[in-house]
């Protein structure tokens, strides 16, 4: 099965766009049901995302993002939903990466339909939240976030939650979870040699993924600076706590500020006297000034596990997951 649903980017790609919306268009016998979601380049939160269903509408004059746009979603109580899920990337090349297990469902306000009179309607085809947010008060008694109570917000619910519910009609959510790190490790992997190695940074990226109603799982776009405004209680409750736990698992090293100040002045005057490979800049050297700066405590290293990871899952390197898929 694929990563994520067919994607172009435009306008470089607009002939293949073309050969694969008519070809589409033909399999189906109709042009009206042929949805694509299409998504300005470098905007976020939502803004100018539209559905189309004819080509006309598609630009091909600026920078976007156009992809198949997923007909088949699985539904809870008749409303799609998608996952804003928390990645947090400690290195790329090698690869170590973490997931939260706890996470948000965004939901549409309004019952799915694929009726092509409401492919306007965004209460139905988009589930990000500053979109949704102005139909928060529509939503009745019957709608998951109602539901959900404490466990809802806006128009997400926690990820806990649907868990539960989802297992009780029978889901298996042990088998969607696994998928979910599937995803992550195999999005993640395509990525890591093209990004140097850096071992004084890190990343959280906001993975959106859906589920189709087959239960197969599907990538719709990495945010390299997901949201982390909290806008209603069920916000600070999951991003704050997953903030602490990023920090504590990092842990980032405390240093003396004033001997990395004296090693900076006395690197910089033998560089300045071309004395670059003498001792006072040599690995020895370097190693020296570096347990001094720290104060005799080392940085985690690739690989080790965290001394805290709070609700942070480790899915590379080490895993099964991960070993399987490098393999294939």
């Amino acid at each position: 099965l694929g990563l994520m649903p067919l994607t172009f980017a435009l306008p470089e790609g607009y002939n293949a766009f073309v050969a694969a919306f008519t070809s589409i268009g033909k399999i189906a016998g109709n042009t009206t049901s042929n949805f694509w979601i299409m998504k300005p380049i470098g905007l976020s939160r939502g803004r100018g995302i539209s559905v189309v269903n004819d080509i006309g509408d598609v630009s091909y004059s600026e920078p976007v993002v156009i992809q198949k746009y997923l007909a088949n979603p699985l539904l809870f109580h008749g409303y799609k939903f998608d996952l804003r899920l928390y990645v947090l990337v400690t290195s790329f090349n090698p690869l170590e990466a973490f997931i939260y297990e706890e996470a948000f469902a965004r939901f549409s306000s309004i019952p799915y339909s694929l009726n092509p009179d409401s492919i306007d309607d965004t209460r139905i085809h988009l589930t990000n939240s500053s979109i949704q947010s102005e139909f928060w008060d529509e939503m009745d008694c019957s709608h998951p976030v109602r539901l959900a109570g404490m466990n809802g917000g806006g128009n997400k619910v926690r990820l806990s939650w649907l868990w539960k519910r989802l297992s009780a009609q029978g889901i298996d959510t042990a088998l969607l979870w696994q998928k979910i790190m599937d995803l992550c490790i195999k999005t993640l992997v395509c990525a890591e040699l093209d990004i140097p190695f850096q071992p004084n940074s890190f990343e959280v990226f906001g993975f959106d993924c859906i589920f189709d109603n087959k239960l197969n799982a599907w990538l719709i776009e990495v945010n390299a600076c997901p949201s982390l405004g909290r806008e209603t209680d069920l916000d600070v409750a999951v991003k704050e706590e997953m903030i602490r736990d990023t920090i504590a698992l990092v842990d980032p090293p405390k240093f003396n500020r004033s001997v990395l100040a004296d090693v900076c002045k006395r690197r910089l005057s033998a560089c300045l006297k071309n004395q670059s490979n003498n001792s006072l800049c040599g690995k020895e050297q370097l190693e020296e000034d570096l347990r001094n700066i720290l104060m005799g405590r080392l940085p985690r290293r690739h690989g080790e596990m965290p001394n805290f990871m709070g609700k942070f899952k480790r899915i590379a390197p080490g895993t099964t997951c991960y070993t399987r898929l490098r393999r294939r």
